[in-house]
């Protein structure tokens, strides 16, 4: 069977018509819930949008999906499709767990800013003022003659700004970067033997830098970063503060890193492309970890475990301008600098490829910043950041709309789960009937 690390290691970064029926093994609604033609959305286009999926399950693009859309606040399409677990011939349902994994990035940058607004650390502050061990950055100039690395000091502090925007320098795992000398001692890192955050932070502080902090834009280990910082500004184990501060006020109650073995049934099985071109099951533990182990250090980066309706509520407060259900986040000052471009606007599309055209980052996120030379459907100031195993958000600040798609596929050699980001942008705006504001 294809090991996931063997699958990972290459790869890149459903519904009632009107109000949602409740199955007995899905939660309360994440929303209010409204008919799509009140809110302006077409319910004809948003069951072809369910029919795509449907088809892309029978195609063996993936073995199941679960989607929600919203709209000015408003539930007003549910759909899940497919199954969570084929072998067992368990069906996905709007309960379903799923591995997030990036889809964490935007909650820790939450987090940060959270600390922000409280005046407990600036966007501009040195790391190394929180966490020493990055006192004595050193940005990589090449080899010796013997082959060993080559180092020179910073001449700039990394701040924690530098994080945010994936502008620190530091490198990530061997995925993003198989050929240069640098992407193999980064590819070389094993943070899995390591118990804490701690001491994934120091492991990852020793490694050189890629360039100097600020000058490039490099997917990277800067939200395990950020995560080690929010445990020492506040003085909570990082998944501690998420709970406290995030999950339990949004009533977000089945997210988290670990996942009850009472509840083991209902996490997503995650399947990949085996050498036959077949989707098969693969053992997810081995990238990530065990779900159920206590033991397993939680990762700023990628490890939430979440439900759909989970991340459709904090995705919609971000939509509220940082507050929902009259509790306040975030200002809406502080949503508006997350969610707006902080990079050249190039940046995207030179690490990603053409498929990042008119996309920036902010503070955790991608907004669209020219929705004209995008490869999907968008508009102007959308914003999400998805995850590896093809789950999804976007939240669109000109249209109201947000939605949330969640399944379980690798998309290595699956090329119907890497167009999968564009194709639920398209069928997603498809349904827009008008763009007037509600009432």
């Amino acid at each position: 069977m294809t090991s996931i690390r063997a699958v990972l290691t290459i790869a890149l970064a459903v519904f009632a018509i009107c109000v949602v029926p409740v199955d007995a093994a899905a939660p309360a609604q994440p929303l209010p819930t409204a008919r799509p033609g009140q809110v302006g959305l077409s319910a004809e286009r948003l069951e072809r949008m369910a029919g795509f999926f449907r088809g892309a399950v029978e195609k063996d693009a993936a073995a199941g999906y679960v989607l929600l859309v919203a709209r000015h606040g408003k539930l007003v399409y549910s759909k899940a499709i497919g199954m969570r677990d084929r072998e067992q011939q368990l069906p996905m349902t709007l309960a379903t767990r799923f591995r997030i994994f990036s889809m964490t990035k935007p909650v820790t940058s939450v987090a940060v800013l959270m600390l922000y607004e409280e005046g407990r650390l600036q966007l501009d502050d040195p790391v190394a003022r929180f966490l020493p061990e990055f006192a004595g950055a050193r940005v990589y100039t090449g080899n010796d003659e013997n082959g060993d690395p080559t180092t020179a000091p910073v001449q700039q502090p990394m701040t924690i700004r530098h994080l945010l925007t994936h502008t620190s320098g530091l490198g990530y795992v061997a995925q993003y970067d198989q050929t240069s000398e640098l992407g193999k001692i980064w590819g070389a890192l094993d943070l899995s033997g390591l118990g804490s955050l701690a001491d994934k932070v120091r492991a990852i502080a020793g490694v050189p830098l890629y360039s100097e902090p600020g000058e490039q834009w490099r997917y990277s280990f800067a939200d395990d970063v950020l995560g080690r910082v929010v445990e020492v500004v506040s003085g909570l184990p990082f998944d501690q503060f998420l709970k406290i501060r995030l999950f339990d006020p949004l009533a977000m109650r089945n997210t988290g890193f670990w996942i009850p073995e009472r509840d083991a049934g209902l996490l997503a099985r995650a399947y990949a492309r085996d050498e036959q071109d077949v989707l098969q099951p693969v053992d997810a533990t081995q990238y990530f970890g065990s779900p159920h182990d206590p033991n397993r250090a939680p990762a700023g980066g990628h490890g939430l475990i979440s439900t759909a309706g989970d991340y459709l509520r904090f995705a919609q407060m971000l939509a509220n301008g940082g507050s929902l259900a009259g509790r306040q986040y975030l200002s809406p000052v502080t949503v508006a600098l997350m969610s707006s471009n902080q990079v050249p606007a190039d940046a995207m599309a030179k690490y990603w490829g053409a498929n990042s055209l008119g996309l920036g980052y902010g503070l955790g996120v991608a907004p669209v910043i020219d929705f004209r030379s995008a490869a999907q459907a968008n508009m102007d100031g959308d914003y999400s950041w998805g995850g590896l195993l093809g789950t999804q958000w976007q939240v669109s600040p000109q249209s109201g709309i947000v939605a949330v798609l969640m399944t379980q596929v690798s998309p290595v050699g699956n090329a119907a789960a890497q167009r999968m980001y564009v194709d639920f942008r398209n069928l997603l705006y498809a349904a827009v009937a008008t763009l007037e504001p509600a009432n």
